[in-house]
C-alpha cells in the first residue's frame, strides 16, 4: 500500500514539474541568495556535492563553479533537460543530472562532501526518510543542507491549504520546530541557518503553475482576502493593482559528527 501511494505521488510529481520546468527556470526569485547559499556552503575545489531534486539546476551549477564535481538528481526528466541547458549554457564538465527517487539514493555512506535542496521538501511524503538518506551518502564532517519554505505554527494550515491548491504535488511545508526536530538528529552538529524572502506576482506565479481547473480563481480568492486576513504569511499585498506575495525561506545546514 505504501509503495502505491508513493507511486501515485511520484506520478503527481512527474506530472506537475514536467508542465512547469519551463516556466520555473524563466522566475527571477527562483535566482534569489544562490550567493547567500554557496558562501554559508564554504564549498571548496576539492568538494564533491549532491543537489537532491536539483530541479532546472539553477543552484547545482553554481555548485560546480568552485567543487571538484556535482550531481543532480531529479525525478522528472523534463527538469533534467532544462538542467542541461542551464550546464550548456555555463559550459560546466563537471555535472552530472541523474533521474532517480530520493526517497532511496543509489549511492554509498558517505560519498558526498555537500548534500543539499532547495524548494523540495515540501515535495516529499516521507521527510524523515529523505533526510535520513541525506546525512546517510553525507561524509563525516560534510555538510547536509536544506532550503526550503519554514512557516510559524499559526500560518500552517492556512498555508498549506492554498499551496496544495496551486500545486497538487504539494505535501506539506514544514514550520520551524518541524525542521529543528529534523535537524536535531544525533548525527549532526554546528547547526546555523539564514532566512530569505522570494517575492513573487501572483498572475505570473499562477501562470508557472498548473492547478485542477477552477483552482486558480479558488487562489485569487484566498490571497484577496489574505491581503486584509494575514493567514498566510506571505505578507500578500497590493502594488500597481496587482497581488504580491513573499514566500519566506529558510537555508538549514549542519554538519555530519
Amino acid at each position: 500500500m505504501r509503495n502505491e501511494i508513493q507511486e501515485e505521488h511520484n506520478r503527481k510529481v512527474i506530472e506537475q514539474f514536467s508542465k512547469q520546468a519551463i516556466p520555473f527556470k524563466k522566475i527571477k526569485g527562483h535566482y534569489n541568495s544562490v550567493d547567500t547559499i554557496i558562501s554559508m556552503s564554504e564549498v571548496s575545489k576539492y568538494d564533491k556535492v549532491l543537489d537532491l531534486a536539483c530541479g532546472t539546476g539553477i543552484v547545482t551549477c553554481e555548485f560546480a563553479k568552485y567543487a571538484e564535481n556535482v550531481v543532480g538528481l531529479d525525478l522528472t526528466e523534463a527538469m533534467i533537460n532544462q538542467a542541461i541547458e542551464v550546464q550548456n549554457e555555463n559550459n560546466l564538465t563537471n555535472i552530472k543530472f541523474e533521474l532517480g527517487n530520493v526517497h532511496k539514493l543509489p549511492y554509498k555512506d558517505n560519498t558526498f562532501d555537500i548534500v543539499f535542496t532547495r524548494y523540495s521538501f515540501h515535495h516529499f511524503l516521507d521527510k524523515k526518510q529523505v533526510f535520513e538518506e541525506m546525512i546517510r551518502v553525507c561524509k563525516s564532517k560534510g555538510k547536509v543542507i536544506v532550503v526550503d519554505v519554514a512557516l510559524e505554527d499559526k500560518y500552517e494550515k492556512a498555508y498549506n491549504h492554498m499551496e496544495k491548491l496551486r500545486d497538487p504535488s504539494h505535501t506539506k511545508a514544514l514550520t520551524f520546530k518541524e525542521f529543528e526536530d529534523l535537524f536535531s538528529s544525533k548525527f549532526l552538529s554546528n547547526h546555523s541557518k539564514s532566512s530569505y524572502k522570494v517575492d513573487l506576482e501572483l498572475e505570473d506565479q499562477l501562470k508557472a503553475s498548473f492547478p485542477n481547473k477552477g483552482d486558480d480563481d479558488v487562489l485569487r480568492k484566498i490571497f484577496k482576502n489574505d491581503i486584509k486576513e494575514n493567514t498566510l504569511g506571505i505578507n500578500s499585498h497590493y502594488k500597481d493593482k496587482k497581488i504580491f506575495f513573499s514566500y519566506p525561506i529558510t537555508i538549514f545546514m549542519a554538519k555530519k559528527k
